[in-house]
């Protein structure tokens, strides 16, 4: 995980540009999730695309199902967002919101010495995203921090899981 960070980093600050949003943007963040994203940009709106993995971060690893593992029942999650944004300070600056919907796959071990032993749940509801988008002077890059939330419909309904990630995005 640190190399493709490292990676993306010296990839995203080797390139010279304008600063500003283009069509597409390929980025990585960490927080809660930890994952990749791609954001395709319109006029004042995106379609903003995450694969990734969360942590519970937030929230006690127990409250939601017992599991035995030393991650806490750690998943693999895929969000959807649309959002709008507005730019601002000579488009420096974008502040965006929007709604999504999110499923989630987690793996529960009831005995940790036992690996072969698990259940598996996918889950499935609508998401929140709000956030701020810092564009680098005469890079294609950008430094975004945002924030939100999962409400659980299935199977565990009104289940909220907060959401807080900073992440790097390459805009071409």
């Amino acid at each position: 995980m640190k190399t493709l960070l490292l990676l993306s980093i010296l990839f995203l600050s080797a390139t010279t540009a304008f600063s500003q949003t283009q069509d597409w943007a390929f980025g990585v963040e960490v927080g809660e999730p930890i994952g990749v994203s791609i954001r395709k940009y319109g006029e004042r709106n995106a379609l903003d695309i995450s694969v990734g993995t969360y942590i519970g971060l937030f929230k006690d690893k127990q409250n939601y199902k017992v599991s035995n593992d030393d991650l806490g029942s750690v998943g693999i999650m895929f969000n959807a967002s649309y959002e709008w944004y507005v730019p601002l300070l000579n488009e420096r600056i974008s502040a965006y919101a929007g709604p999504g919907v999110q499923v989630n796959s987690r793996r529960y071990y009831p005995n940790r010495n036992i690996k072969e032993v698990h259940t598996t749940n996918i889950s499935l509801g609508p998401s929140g995203t709000v956030g701020l988008e810092f564009f680098f002077a005469r890079k294609p890059a950008s430094f975004f921090v945002e924030g939100g939330g999962y409400l659980e419909l299935i199977p565990k309904i009104f289940y909220f899981n907060p959401t807080l990630s900073v992440g790097l995005r390459h805009n071409f």
